[in-house]
């Protein structure tokens, strides 16, 4: 009997250390490991109030022209009137946007002082490649000559993703989007946002699969998050035996393997279509395009410790379609010196991560303005 009431207390104990690892640990630093579907989801919706696109998710209608954005959708711009000509326009997420710096020290706005023309920003915080695509179809406005695509490694794995609250983002109807799918012969075919209620959010939250069948993150699948539930042990050792865990231990991004041809998500031909779609509508609408690599901290790390980054083959799989990519991160890295790459970036000194520091905007927006120019597409 005493080794019975042993056994007892140290599983409470052992439970007791994993639920609040789980609960205080995790999901305040890893948010995308751990699914935790019990929230009040009705105060959750309150907190929306509707405030979202019917497709994109984010930004709302009513969002998408206010500041700090200007009334054609563009990021406003302090050094440039909205009468003026753009020269050129960008569309991507956080890392085209410039998170974490003041609105007018983003290397976009950085090179439009640079090149003494306006450059209109369209990049949306936390969009894919999809969602700038989709974006980009929908600026008719947007008259620039010459586009940019700015393109993070990681964004991957956010086309392949329907709700941002399976990758750590805080839970929101308004993370709910639309994405692409492949259809039988490799074209693009739109899944549509679904709409929905605040008791089908609700049930959502218990059922994702249910509302979003094409979600490929989906919580207990092999490379979605794992949900918090008793026993907290054994939740514990289902996070530490995720495939992406595995591969960031390994000194890889933990999107690394999305980019492997024969990888489940199919992240890799999709995104390679989705890129090439957004340079055919460039050239419908009598532009040029140019696709930027956007390249975060651990992709150079990757690139020093494997001698390529991560998304090579991404790059081969887009020159097969006669889609030249620029990646700027050797030019980067000759611009620096001796300095480290670290220098790039927001989380320096107590880390190497973030997105582009002020500085760091200044040696992009140098790296691509000579690049712009290199190919003749602004003076």
């Amino acid at each position: 009997m005493l080794w019975l009431i042993s056994i007892l207390i140290l599983f409470g104990v052992i439970e007791s250390f994993s639920a609040i690892f789980l609960k205080f640990v995790l999901a305040s630093t890893a948010r995308f490991l751990v699914w935790n579907p019990d929230i009040d989801a009705s105060k959750v919706w309150a907190a929306a109030g509707g405030n979202w696109d019917d497709e994109l998710g984010w930004p709302s209608p009513s969002d998408a022209v206010a500041p700090p954005r200007d009334r054609t959708g563009a990021k406003y711009n302090p050094d440039f009137s909205q009468s003026d000509y753009p020269c050129a326009s960008a569309y991507g997420a956080s890392f085209v946007w410039g998170e974490d710096v003041p609105l007018a020290d983003g290397w976009v706005e950085q090179l439009s002082r640079k090149l003494g023309c306006w450059v209109a920003n369209y990049g949306v915080p936390g969009y894919g490649t999809d969602q700038a695509y989709v974006r980009f179809q929908r600026m008719k406005q947007d008259q620039a000559p010459v586009t940019m695509l700015g393109f993070s490694p990681e964004h991957i794995m956010l086309n392949v993703n329907q709700y941002r609250g399976f990758m750590g983002y805080g839970p929101s109807p308004t993370g709910i989007k639309g994405r692409f799918i492949l259809d039988g012969e490799g074209r693009l075919e739109w899944i549509h946002r679904p709409r929905i209620s605040e008791k089908e959010f609700v049930e959502f939250l218990r059922d994702p699969a249910n509302l979003l069948p094409h979600e490929y993150l989906l919580p207990d699948t092999p490379d979605g998050p794992v949900t918090l539930r008793f026993p907290y042990t054994l939740t514990v050792a289902r996070v530490a035996l995720m495939p992406r865990l595995r591969v960031r231990f390994t000194g890889r991004p933990s999107w690394a393997d999305f980019y492997r041809a024969g990888h489940r998500s199919g992240g890799l031909a999709l995104t390679a279509a989705i890129v090439e779609a957004f340079v055919r509508e460039a050239e419908h609408r009598g532009k040029r395009a140019l696709i930027v690599v956007l390249p975060g901290a651990s992709s150079f790390r990757a690139r020093a410790e494997f001698g390529q980054p991560e998304y090579a083959p991404l790059i081969a799989a887009l020159a097969a379609k006669n889609i030249d990519v620029f990646d700027p991160s050797p030019a980067l890295l000759t611009a620096l010196g001796q300095r480290s790459y670290c220098e790039l970036y927001t989380d320096v000194p107590a880390g190497c991560a973030g997105h582009f520091s002020i500085e760091g905007g200044r040696i992009v927006a140098d790296v691509i303005m000579a690049e712009l120019r290199q190919r003749g597409l602004v003076k």
